[in-house]
């Protein structure tokens, strides 16, 4: 130390600490003067910097704050604790390389700091380096093995890295706290363990009734294993809690529509789609398609969610393979007794083998006693079971494969793993079939679709290129087609015009609900036929039939059953009534598989126009109306003629003839998509829109 840096320090040293002995009596504000009086006429003297930082932090005075902490990191000697404080400021300022490079530093001088290691584990986590978390972690860990909230936000990265087993090992290295608990509860809801999952969550609860997170993952279980009631209060109550909570407010509206809880239905829509329109992360795209008919709506929501859950890596774009075959991987967690599967279990199977080699990549569960997934094994040249793996090593293993193209069946649905994509899993990746709509993101090169999907006044709401194909939806002709069921045993009555929608009911809305109310009052002892969810949703449905002025008796149930009965109990209706804004897809093609008409009104949006896409495949143009009141002119007068409706049937008696049930036709035009998607790439040609010849 020189003499003027010693002559700094005595000079510094009584008014440093009578500022503490301000602090330490609460004087907050005069400590503060001090200090700042301190670090004017001692600007080389390092611990005022500091002690005013700390105080200045405190306060929440983040900016100031980190000028001190800049200001006593410059000068010697060099410390640990101020480059961690500073740290602690550059995250809550949002400045995260700098935070990261202030926690390395800080190691550099302290490389026992557990701490630091922890803290930059978190700073790595936000910036999605979960590799470089885990290894600041294993650190921490190793540091200060009895410290457990190093070993819980280990089971956290775990988690984000889809690693569930190794982070419940972490977990049971520490106590059952709500968060322990909330973090366990989500590993066994991935390792398909749900009863387990559902018990981690009540007990979390049972600790913390007041822990949003876990109220609305259990909330989140609860709806996926169809215990609607309780799905929704949780949700309601973790709204309550943390009203801006990451997509919240949408799973609770799309929860209550199982239930057709429809109070206060047009705010809780409108405060969504404001809410989407400024970015926030309210709705996940799914939920918003089964609300709202806005196509542009539906890309913003996308891209939300998209910058949010699997931003685009660092990873090469593989170069393109020259092999004699193309490298087709369909990539899917549906590779079961799944809607997707229906449709697509033969197109795999006749996929050309001359020229491409099939692949599945199933991050589902393997299920040895499911017989589709059985059919499909068989169906592929490789079936490659990944869901053990992090998204980058399910990437890793598409390129170790040289795969050209990548299939995504999933989407944006649940449990999709976008992350795959992110990573680069082939040089042409496309989304198909199981998102209706854009991914919104640049990690999907291609969106497949039909002329009826994507219109041109719709076109700029999908940020893929869009390869237009002669029709959209492929069909299983290997599909049960049963006898009708008898009416009597399902509880209708022999004469009444029946009408049918055996959607999921959160595709129900009060709209849709008064479009129907006008049919039924329009055409006398009409029923109107649905699937039966829930006691509750059963009387709220009714409640509403008689406040629509309808004796609720006129509103059937149709229990949920076996594929074969279901398909039988299709054939037993009259007309099948579509929903707007998201129509049938998979349950619109078994209908017209089982002869029965299909009547839809065509919106805007990619889900709002499905049905029109199957029935003018099908050869019955003349069932897609474009407005309500033609929706409702068409049904009424489709059940007053019962003529009318036996020639659609008999239309559909020759369905197979169609383009819709053309299988091998609809897997030529599918490979003549992959064919010239390939075919630039290797080109060495930007992805662009193309259209696929019906011919």
């Amino acid at each position: 130390m020189s003499a003027r840096s010693a002559r700094a320090k005595l000079g510094a040293a009584p008014q440093l600490q009578r500022a503490q002995a301000l602090l330490a009596a609460g004087q907050g504000n005069e400590a503060a003067q001090l200090l700042s009086q301190l670090v004017n006429q001692f600007p080389a003297e390092p611990e005022p910097w500091l002690t005013l930082g700390n105080l200045l932090a405190g306060a929440g005075q983040w900016a100031t704050a980190e000028r001190c902490y800049a200001a006593r990191c410059r000068l010697k000697p060099p410390a640990a604790q101020p480059f961690y404080n500073w740290g602690v400021v550059l995250v809550e300022l949002g400045r995260l390389p700098e935070a990261a490079t202030a926690y390395e530093r800080a190691i550099a001088l302290k490389p026992d700091y557990a701490a630091a290691h922890h803290a930059l584990a978190l700073v790595r986590q936000q910036q999605q380096a979960f590799d470089a978390a885990l290894t600041s972690l294993d650190r921490a860990v190793t540091l200060a093995p009895a410290h457990p909230a190093y070993r819980i936000e280990r089971a956290r990265v775990q988690i984000r890295r889809g690693r569930w087993a190794e982070a419940l090992t972490d977990l049971d290295a520490v106590p059952g706290t709500a968060e322990a608990l909330n973090l366990r509860g989500i590993a066994l809801k991935h390792l398909h363990r749900l009863d387990a999952a559902l018990d981690a969550y009540d007990q979390a609860l049972a600790l913390q009734p007041d822990h949003a997170e876990a109220l609305g993952n259990r909330g989140n279980l609860r709806l996926l294993v169809r215990r609607l009631g309780g799905a929704a209060d949780d949700l309601n109550r973790a709204h309550a809690l943390q009203p801006d909570a990451d997509w919240l407010a949408g799973l609770r509206l799309y929860a209550a529509m199982h239930l057709y809880r429809w109070d206060g239905f047009d705010a809780k829509l409108a405060a969504l789609r404001q809410a989407v329109a400024e970015g926030r992360r309210a709705v996940q795209p799914l939920a918003l398609q089964c609300l709202l008919d806005d196509p542009f709506a539906h890309q913003q929501a996308a891209r939300v969610w998209a910058r949010h859950s699997f931003p685009p890596r660092a990873d090469a774009v593989p170069s393109p393979a020259r092999g004699a075959r193309i490298r087709l991987a369909y990539l899917s967690r549906d590779f079961k007794s799944h809607p997707v599967a229906y449709l697509m279990a033969e197109v795999f199977e006749l996929h050309d083998r001359a020229q491409f080699e099939v692949i599945a990549l199933n991050y589902g569960p393997a299920l040895p006693d499911d017989p589709m997934q059985q059919r499909l094994r068989a169906a592929f040249d490789r079936f490659l079971d990944v869901e053990a793996l992090s998204d980058a090593e399910v990437a890793a293993q598409a390129r170790s494969l040289d795969a050209d193209i990548v299939v995504d069946l999933t989407g944006l649905t649940d449990g999709a793993r976008g992350g795959i994509l992110a990573a680069r899993a082939a040089p042409v990746q496309m989304q198909y079939l199981g998102t209706l709509g854009t991914a919104g993101s640049p990690l999907v090169d291609y969106l497949l679709a039909d002329a009826t999907l994507v219109t041109a006044d719709t076109r700029t709401a999908y940020d893929e290129r869009i390869i237009t194909l002669p029709s959209y939806q492929p069909n299983d002709r290997r599909r049960p087609r049963p006898a009708r069921a008898d009416r009597a045993t399902l509880g209708l009555p022999e004469e009444a015009v029946v009408y049918a929608c055996f959607n999921n009911p959160c595709k129900l809305n009060p709209s849709i609900f008064a479009t129907w109310a006008d049919i039924l009052h329009a055409v006398p002892g009409s029923l109107l036929w649905v699937l039966d969810e829930d006691d509750e949703a059963r009387l709220n449905l009714r409640a509403h039939a008689v406040a629509a002025g309808l004796d609720p008796a006129r509103i059937a149930f149709a229990r949920r059953t076996g594929r074969e009965a279901y398909l039988a109990q299709l054939a037993a209706a009259d007309l099948f009534l579509d929903t707007l804004p998201y129509n049938a897809g998979t349950t619109a093609s078994d209908a017209l598989w089982m002869g029965l008409p299909v009547l839809t009104q065509a919106g805007r949006s990619f889900p709002a126009r499905v049905a029109a896409s199957l029935l003018r495949a099908v050869g019955l143009p003349e069932l897609v109306t474009t407005t309500t009141a033609d929706y409702v002119a068409a049904a009424v007068r489709l059940g007053a003629q019962p003529g009318a409706l036996q020639a659609i049937r008999g239309q559909l008696a020759a369905r197979e003839a169609s383009a819709l049930f053309d299988t091998p036709g609809f897997t030529r035009h599918l490979e003549a998509a992959f064919r010239e998607a390939h075919r630039r790439r290797v080109a060495g040609q930007a992805p662009q829109d193309f259209a696929v010849s019906a011919g």
